[in-house]
């Protein structure tokens, strides 16, 4: 054989030997793709052309091996927190890996007016209605999740604590076309002002409250679809910054304005009690009660209320022990206002979703 033809042969099998590590490569990109990691995702949401729109950071964690159209969460954190305390302490990242589905936690990042460090701003009126402010921006961060993922339009939901479940009411109200149903933590009725908040530092608390008949005005000025919205209401009773008739107001309300003529009160439309369940360590003698259209178990929820005895002091040496906080469960951290001990209510939530 001359050199030239050994060369040539030479050359073909170096060849072959790079294509098969090549495919190989292919080959293992190609199943890495099928399933992929974990993985969360940092986005901004530039300020909009309507009123009162702010650029807005939020994260979207995507769950291993999700595929196909997926529901979304969206979670509001509260006064003095950041999307990152939502993300490593309420167990809501450990809730979708379980349940499978997007969560999706916006950081206010910058406001306006007189409040506590990173409050959402239920109370001013150019943020709590539909096309402008935060409640707008909120509603386009979604949007944006939409045009990057594949989220099922009828499974978008969204939760929030303390001023972000306030504003999670508002979205509840102002978007009713859009969300499926919304769980309030510690939260407010629609229309509130910052004097339904108990800020004495004592214990119990002191608040003023609008008459239920007044929200319900409120709430039907804002709204203009006719969908019925299930909410769910988590609250302490023993809650001495959000007190626990905020909840009762709340309840008494969205049963006035979406409950049937005839079953549109607590006595009503009270369908199930319940113990709560599941629970880490200690329930709290919580109660979960449904309230849906017709008084009976069969029928569809408009409200359910989650109503536990928890205690005053949390873990964490940063909070004010006024028994403010969101309950993470077992899987959650001892955070800035979160505590692992009582229901939980990532799966609490979720199921009601």
């Amino acid at each position: 054989m001359n050199l030239s033809a050994m060369t040539k042969r030479y050359s073909l099998s170096v060849i072959r030997k790079y294509m098969g590590l090549l495919m190989a490569v292919v080959a293992l990109l190609s199943t890495s793709s099928i399933a992929q990691a974990a993985q969360t995702y940092s986005y901004t949401l530039p300020q909009q052309s309507y009123a009162d729109s702010r650029a807005r950071n939020y994260q979207v964690y995507i769950p291993d091996g999700l595929s196909g159209p997926a529901a979304m969460v969206m979670t509001l954190h509260g006064c003095k927190q950041t999307d990152d305390d939502v993300m490593s302490d309420w167990g809501m990242k450990e809730a979708a890996d379980r349940y499978g589905f997007i969560l999706v936690t916006p950081f206010i990042t910058s406001y306006d007016g007189l409040r506590n460090q990173n409050c959402w701003g239920f109370w001013f009126e150019h943020h709590r209605h539909e096309g402008g402010g935060e409640v707008e921006d909120l509603h386009q961060i979604a949007l944006q999740v939409e045009s990057n993922f594949t989220v099922d339009s009828n499974r978008r939901f969204i939760a929030g604590l303390s001023s972000g479940a306030a504003m999670t009411a508002v979205a509840a109200v102002a978007h009713n076309e859009y969300w499926a149903a919304a769980a309030s933590a510690a939260g407010l009725p629609y229309g509130e002002d910052a004097a339904s908040v108990s800020l004495s530092g004592q214990c119990p608390g002191s608040a003023t409250f609008h008459s239920v008949s007044r929200v319900v005005s409120d709430m039907q000025g804002e709204l203009n679809d006719n969908y019925v919205i299930p909410l769910m209401l988590l609250n302490n009773q023993n809650d001495c910054t959000v007190l626990i008739t905020a909840a009762e107001n709340a309840r008494d309300a969205h049963l006035k304005v979406f409950g049937m003529p005839d079953f549109d009160t607590p006595a009503e439309a009270e369908a199930a009690s319940t113990k709560c369940s599941p629970y880490y360590q200690d329930d709290y003698g919580c109660v979960h009660k449904r309230y849906t259209q017709d008084g009976t178990t069969a029928s569809r929820s408009v409200v359910e209320t989650v109503i536990l005895n928890g205690p005053l002091a949390t873990p964490n040496t940063s909070d004010t022990d006024h028994g403010h906080y969101w309950v993470s469960g077992g899987e959650g951290n001892n955070g800035k206002w979160s505590v692992k001990v009582g229901p939980s209510y990532p799966d609490i939530i979720w199921d009601f979703f």
